[in-house]
């Protein structure tokens, strides 16, 4: 029954290849997210743990040509690896003008720990490397139960936030831009 559980608990916990040894993991880690074609932009120390941050990236495609940007952080602690990792879905309009926010998933277990933070500020750096104008968004009705939490936390990242009077048709309750300057 436990594997069972396991197997279909979408949050959790993976062991680590050597019990308590973290800087083993993190270089176990970073070969795996490497081998499967993504790019590590950093790793940060958290407490005793360490970050894993890197970039999606698929088939063969040249990295300046990519307009999808996936962005995720591997939690590795001495209690094991965090799963799912915490990602940010985003993408470039066709001129590479402007960066769409789609989503940012992190599960309850790691939520309220700055991996939001994390993700959206490496967008950011992403936004401003490649001279793009804008960031924008919107706040989907599914986050109306924490919609203070999220104003503050766009905010925080010098997006405006607007929100819109419900409508009952729409899952949009508000809209986000960052501004390039």
């Amino acid at each position: 029954m436990e594997f069972l559980k396991q197997l279909f608990n979408r949050t959790g916990l993976l062991p680590l290849q050597r019990k308590g040894d973290i800087e083993f993991e993190e270089k176990h880690q970073y070969k795996l997210i490497s081998n499967k074609g993504f790019k590590i932009i950093s790793t940060i120390e958290k407490g005793e743990g360490r970050l894993i941050l890197y970039r999606h990236f698929y088939g063969d495609v040249p990295e300046n040509a990519k307009t999808s940007i996936i962005i995720g952080i591997r939690v590795i602690t001495k209690e094991g690896i965090h799963h799912p990792d915490p990602i940010l879905k985003a993408f470039f309009n066709e001129e590479f003008t402007n960066i769409s926010l789609a989503d940012i998933e992190i599960e309850e277990p790691l939520a309220n720990n700055g991996y939001g933070s994390i993700l959206l500020s490496t967008l950011i750096q992403i936004a401003k490397a490649k001279e793009v104008n804008s960031i924008t968004g919107w706040i989907s009705k599914v986050d109306s139960g924490h919609l203070d939490r999220l104003v503050h936390f766009y905010k925080k990242h010098d997006f405006k936030v607007s929100l819109e009077e419900k409508n009952k048709d729409s899952y949009k309750i508000g809209g986000l831009k960052w501004q390039n300057i």
